[in-house]
């Protein structure tokens, strides 16, 4: 589906992935879609797993500000604002040590990616309610980061991960949509 141009999300959905790209560029036409914003904040709330990263997390988010000072509502799954830098704020490899239970895994799973981005988030109060689930590190090392956001059954990370550093962590997210599937037949 398209978050820029479908009206709705498609029939017997059991998982969302969010890749990453550039919602800043169409944040004008992500904002006024807003019937498909509010059912994936809807699955969201119900516990529907979704995975994103970068931009997708991005969309995720309450809402985006760009460069030139516009802000836009974005899906609300998560409470922070989303806020464009004129300079590159991160780039690089990364390490992901997954610290609590999530849709890719559990404690002490390894995972690799990197991040490009030029945006970053605009914590307020409201970020303490939200858990941080992994601890990132760079190429060169350094201290660990807490990175990786998880609101019920959604995950959202600035790190594109790379699923062929850890196969396992793409099927468990598949696993995590399936059970959503039989949970969801139950309950009808």
């Amino acid at each position: 589906f398209s978050p820029v141009s479908d009206a709705c999300l498609p029939d017997d959905l059991d998982g969302i992935y969010l890749g990453g790209g550039y919602p800043e560029l169409h944040a004008g036409r992500l904002a006024a879609n807003a019937d498909l914003r509010r059912a994936i904040q809807r699955h969201s709330r119900k516990g529907m797993p979704i995975y994103a990263e970068c931009g997708g997390f991005m969309y995720l988010c309450r809402e985006l500000k760009d460069q030139a000072g516009s802000t836009y509502p974005m899906c609300g799954c998560f409470p922070f604002q989303t806020r464009m830098n004129r300079k590159l704020r991160t780039l690089g490899y990364r390490e992901i040590r997954v610290e609590k239970e999530t849709l890719l895994g559990g404690p002490g799973v390894l995972l690799r990616g990197h991040e490009f981005h030029y945006s970053y988030l605009a914590e307020g109060a409201e970020a303490s309610s939200v858990d941080k689930v992994y601890a990132l590190s760079g190429s060169n090392g350094g201290p660990l980061q807490p990175e990786g956001y998880a609101v019920q059954r959604t995950l959202g990370s600035y790190v594109h991960l790379h699923f062929g550093s850890r196969p396992a962590s793409a099927a468990a997210f598949v696993a995590a949509c399936g059970k959503y599937r039989q949970a969801c037949g139950q309950r009808k």
